[in-house]
């Protein structure tokens, strides 16, 4: 046979084996980022961020912003920021949002848990997710319906509905030959999807326990990458969020919790630990992570409003060298029903003036 021939076809088996492997890598790289839906160390205590049934559990609207940024030092780690907000409706005398710090006080206390009435609940959320040369960008609103189950306890169920553009960016790929000719023909350049997706969870509330259910990408979709589907998906996660609140006296409390975290093909991962609050307005607690990581948190209801909340996570085990720790920060904010001075004033000046006349009537009498 001509040399030539037995060249190309050479070429042409090197090429499709470079290929598959290459594809093959990404799989299973994408497989494992799929596997692993963003991760903050405060969604015992913000529940919302997993479960689109955990919003307006208190009479007032809560709007957050979150940062984490895990294992500094290291090109490609994992990047997270979100925005969320949530809020009951006003669709019953009884419903809606109840007046909230109206003397605009520093180290304010935290809004209480209210049960005994419906709520009809909305929000929303965006987030980005990055790890490496994968990031994810999702926009997500919700609805949820709360009832009483009893005196004591609600119960609620919510549903998130939205869109995710997931990229690649070759720039970031680290490969083993630059410029690899069929790396550059077939993956080059940036590889994208856009999916519509959704998240569902159920909700049982009282004044001092909450236990949450909830799972995420819960269409399952299939991952393509320019076109070429893969043997991978964005697999459904689910979560389990319990928490309960001791009562020590009027100003010492103390809140243990679990979160357990399922997905296919992937260990299950369990947060547990606890926080103290005092006052209602600072906290500090500390959590484990069954897969090797110390969470420490503080935080407090600093002014007018505002909350602010800080993690740090440390890895030990045998991962402790890989990072360098893990950074969280979270700023909220509260939204309560306007006061009505001027309503007051005017009922009092007229509460005022009734009270002068009978008096006068009396006197006259």
């Amino acid at each position: 046979m001509d040399q030539s021939v037995l060249f190309i076809n050479h070429s042409r088996q090197k090429m499709k084996t470079i290929f598959n492997t290459a594809i093959l890598t990404l799989a299973l790289a994408l497989g494992s980022f799929a596997q692993q839906e963003y991760q903050f160390a405060n969604t015992a205590f913000n529940p919302y961020l997993l479960n689109p049934a955990a919003g307006g559990l208190t009479d007032v609207a809560q709007f957050d912003v979150i940062a984490r940024t895990q294992w500094l030092g290291y090109d490609g780690a994992p990047r997270t920021f979100l925005v969320s907000g949530s809020s009951q409706l006003n669709f019953s005398p009884t419903g809606g949002l109840s007046e909230f710090n109206v003397r605009d006080e520093s180290l304010f206390k935290s809004p209480k848990v209210t049960i005994g009435k419906s709520k009809h609940v909305v929000g929303g959320k965006m987030w980005s997710d990055a790890i490496g040369p994968f990031s994810k960008t999702s926009v997500q609103l919700s609805y949820a319906y709360h009832i009483p189950l009893s005196r004591t306890l609600n119960v609620g169920a919510g549903l998130g509905m939205g869109y995710s553009h997931f990229r690649l960016d070759p720039s970031k790929v680290v490969l083993y030959q630059e410029n690899d000719p069929t790396f550059n023909q077939f993956l080059g350049g940036t590889s994208q999807q856009s999916i519509f997706d959704a998240q569902a969870g159920l909700v049982v509330y009282g004044k001092n326990v909450f236990l949450g259910l909830s799972t995420t990408q819960a269409f399952k979709n299939q991952v393509r990458l320019n076109n070429v589907a893969l043997e991978s998906n964005f697999n459904r996660h689910y979560f389990i969020v319990a928490k309960y609140r001791i009562d020590f006296n009027d100003v010492l409390a103390f809140e243990p919790m679990m979160v357990f975290k399922f997905a296919q093909h992937s260990p299950m991962s369990v947060d547990f630990g606890g926080r103290f609050t005092m006052n209602q307005n600072l906290w500090f607690g500390l959590q484990y992570r069954t897969n090797n990581a110390l969470v420490f948190q503080f935080g407090g209801n600093i002014i007018k409003n505002l909350y602010l909340n800080y993690s740090y996570e440390q890895s030990v085990g045998r991962i402790a060298t890989a990072g360098n720790g893990s950074h969280e920060i979270g700023i909220g904010y509260y939204i309560g029903k306007n006061r009505n001075v001027d309503k007051e004033l005017r009922q009092n000046k007229k509460e005022g003036e009734i009270e002068i006349k009978e008096s006068e009537k009396t006197q006259l009498q």
